[in-house]
């Protein structure tokens, strides 16, 4: 659980520019939609209307993302009604904050705006923003700016609340021991694994079996619709391979952006770090930094004094010492001492969200300019990609239009943009096959019922940033059901594991009745019924399958005259007894990045919570009015 907090544990504002680029990327035509005539309402909010254009948009996303997901089992897995409820609810959620923001005079500045999408990596360059970037991406993908703008607008102004409710979240030192006590305890058990494969290999199916089997599970047996098609692959990569090149044009690129090819200042540095990872820690901790100093001043060795007193253990076991680093890559405070500086100084004390600091300047590096000589291999690279990058625009409207105004072939833009027609494999919605685009748009296209049908190009399919592609099927293959002589086999193993698995599982139920009335788990070991003790085990381990560690930790308590038993099935279908002996209840962890950690899951999940009943509250409150249209609306 440590694990993935940590992974995940980032601000409202880091996730909302993801999460909206993801969003308005494939809400397709989003501009357009704001401006048409809305004439379809699925639900009103407070008298503000939802509408069905918005209710589609959102609901095509999902269902793509999930055929994607599931491919031919998408209509076993996924309930139609539920999904269409579930957007409805989504969107209903959405507009709640909005106007609890509006109503609240949450406003997300121009300027808000401004940086977010210039801090945006996708529409960098070069490492900075860049507009024509900008301008090109939206293009690609159906957007105007001013849509795309809106768009961001109502996303990042939900994000505000939460974000309001994130930032007034704390957690107390009973909370935090409380965690502390559930994510490190530990369990001590042993248990009786139920080997399923000799029930399995006992079992004798009939032939009246497996035709039972066979008529009750026909989809299961049915080969998918397949497809093969011809497509054209426009890659700026393998455009960039034939760019022709010379010395000239390498050295004129060189001295025109000299810039790439320079090191900037570079400094050495060591600190002596002090934590503070709680608020009542601040005391402690600026007294301990502050007898460091005095120590310092006192002539007392700094390499001396890192090694043994830096809470950062990976530069103190290097008596402090943090390598090289240019300016802007350290926090803030850190960055503004460690470049204020002269070579061999030691700065202030220096307070950061890491705790506090004292740095040494141990050496400057000061900016290089790279020869052409020591460079040239980057700079071909470098002038090819730019190079390639031009020329794949260019090739990719000439490919729109070509493939839209001749939509029965594709060789007159084969031969337009200089790129040979491809033809794949017989393939399903399920997956790909060898050679081909490895991209579920590809796919998903391919199966459209206009490209399948119609015998006409498809539209442009954007597979990367780099690389797009056009296809049109040449052959279909219709489902079919196969025939109960082509299954057999694999129909009689299946009946036999099913046997197998439950043999196993009435086996564990009726031993687990006889342990809990006072038996011994180990006097029912046999052949085929092992018994083994493993002792202590924590919640996060590699000793035990994850299903038998999830087990474990949701059996009942043991007391102090009785164990506790539980049943569990394993993932190749054996059956387990599980025998819970003891318990430690979880210390708080010395470690400080582990506590650090544990401090960051308590308050997510204090977030979670919390967004989730002030969201629940405003539901409450509102009026809300869901129309039937949704239900079928296309």
């Amino acid at each position: 659980m440590l694990q993935k907090i940590r992974e995940n544990s980032q601000g409202w504002i880091a996730w909302a520019i993801v999460g909206l680029i993801i969003v308005t990327f494939a809400l397709f035509g989003i501009d357009q939609y704001a401006q048409s005539e809305r004439t379809i309402i699925v639900a009103e909010v407070n008298g503000d209307d939802i509408t069905g254009t918005e209710f589609l948009i959102l609901y095509n996303r999902q269902k793509q993302r999930l055929q994607s997901q599931f491919g031919d089992m998408y209509d076993q897995v996924v309930n139609d009604e539920t999904l269409r409820t579930k957007v409805l609810n989504a969107l209903i959620e959405s507009k709640v904050m909005q106007q609890y923001a509006s109503d609240s005079n949450m406003t997300v500045s121009n300027q808000q705006l401004s940086s977010i999408i210039q801090s945006t990596d996708i529409f960098h360059k070069d490492g900075k923003f860049d507009e024509e970037t900008y301008n090109s991406i939206l293009l690609r993908n159906g957007l105007s700016v001013a849509g795309y703008e809106y768009e961001q607008r109502k996303f990042l102004a939900e994000s505000q609340y939460k974000d309001i409710t994130a930032s007034s979240v704390f957690t107390t030192q009973t909370e935090l021991t409380r965690l502390a006590k559930l994510q490190f305890q530990q369990r001590k058990f042993n248990y009786l694994r139920i080997d399923q494969s000799p029930i399995k290999k006992m079992q004798k199916v009939t032939e009246q079996q497996i035709t039972y089997f066979y008529n009750k599970n026909k989809l299961d047996f049915i080969v998918p619709e397949q497809v093969s098609v011809d497509y054209l692959l426009l890659s700026q990569k393998d455009i960039a391979a034939k760019v022709a090149v010379n010395e000239e044009v390498l050295n004129n690129y060189y001295q025109e952006n000299q810039d790439q090819f320079t090191f900037v200042e570079q400094r050495e540095a060591s600190h002596i770090l002090v934590r503070v990872d709680h608020p009542n820690l601040d005391g402690a901790g600026l007294k301990k930094i502050t007898d460091i100093e005095e120590k310092i001043k006192a002539g007392v060795s700094f390499k001396k004094l890192a090694k043994e007193f830096s809470e950062d253990p990976a530069s103190a076991a290097k008596n402090g010492a943090l390598g090289k680093f240019q300016q802007g890559m350290m926090v803030p405070e850190f960055d503004k001492a460690v470049f204020s500086l002269e070579e061999g100084q030691v700065s202030e004390i220096v307070k950061t969200d890491f705790g506090y600091h004292i740095i040494k300047l141990t050496k400057i590096h000061p900016m290089y300019f790279k020869k052409y000589a020591e460079v040239k291999k980057e700079v071909e690279e470098n002038y090819r990609e730019r190079e390639a990058e031009q020329q794949y625009f260019n090739l990719l409207e000439e490919l729109n239009t070509l493939t839209y105004e001749q939509p029965d072939t594709l060789k007159s833009a084969s031969s337009a943009i200089g790129v040979e027609i491809k033809t794949t494999k017989m393939f399903s919605k399920t997956g790909l096959e060898e050679g081909m685009p490895s991209n579920s748009k590809f796919v998903t296209a391919s199966f459209a019922e206009g490209v399948k049908n119609g015998k006409v190009n498809s539209s442009v399919i954007e597979l990367s940033p780099t690389s797009s592609v056009v296809l049109r099927v040449n052959q279909v293959v219709e489902a079919k059901q196969k025939d109960i002589s082509e299954v057999f086999v694999e129909i009689e193993k299946t009946i036999k594991k099913q046997a197998g698995k439950k043999g196993s599982a009435d086996l564990a139920s009726g031993i687990l009745a006889k342990v809990k009335s006072g038996e011994s788990l180990k006097s029912f070991v046999k052949k085929g019924v092992e018994y083994k003790t493993k002792g202590w085990i924590e919640r996060e381990n590699n000793r035990v399958l994850p299903q038998l560690t999830s087990a474990i930790f949701k059996a009942p308590k043991p007391t102090e005259n009785n164990f506790s038993y539980v049943t569990a099935v394993l993932p190749l279908g054996d059956s387990v007894v599980i025998e819970i002996v003891a318990i430690k209840e979880g210390q708080m962890p010395t470690d400080l990045d582990v506590t650090k950690t544990l401090v960051n899951a308590a308050e997510l999940i204090q977030v979670e919570s919390e967004v989730a009943a002030r969201i629940n509250a405003l539901l409450a409150s509102a009026d809300i009015d869901r129309k039937e249209s949704y239900k079928t609306l296309k």
